[in-house]
């Protein structure tokens, strides 16, 4: 019997790394195998606004693709613990998530927000999400505030 696969999406928000903490804790009560996700924008240059780097669109002596990777590599790899899978993907967030759940992930965890506005009501990409996966999805809520 193979061991359960959990994906978790990260944005880097508060949100997305309680929900990361919550799924660490549940990884290790099921024996679980974890998988921490991020998904970048399509566009290099909106992700060097995400970033909050817009230097690097000034004067480029390697190609922004290259450096845009590499800095959400290093964030991942910041994130990550021992045992754990580090993914980049690109694209819709809904979408990218779910195709990388449906190969063979058990479970999906999310943040209830992410870096949108606040409600009372899981976020957009939350519930695109769930629209769109046949994969079961955990929203974890942001306590305490």
């Amino acid at each position: 019997m193979r061991p359960l696969r959990f994906l978790v999406g990260v944005d880097f928000s508060p949100e997305s790394r309680k929900a990361l903490a919550f799924a660490r804790e549940l990884a290790a009560r099921s024996g679980a195998e974890l998988t921490i996700a991020h998904v970048r924008p399509f566009s290099d240059i909106r992700a060097a606004v995400t970033l909050e780097r817009g230097d690097l669109l000034r004067g480029r002596s390697r190609s922004l693709a290259t450096v845009i990777r590499e800095l959400y590599v290093g964030q991942m790899s910041l994130l990550a613990r021992e045992g754990e899978r580090v993914l980049l993907l690109k694209g819709a967030a809904e979408v990218a998530l779910g195709k990388e759940a449906r190969r063979g992930y058990d479970l999906l965890i999310l943040g209830r927000h992410g870096r949108g506005v606040r409600s009372v009501l899981p976020g957009s990409t939350a519930l695109r999400t769930i629209a769109g996966t046949k994969v079961p999805v955990l929203i974890v809520p942001l306590t305490g505030r």
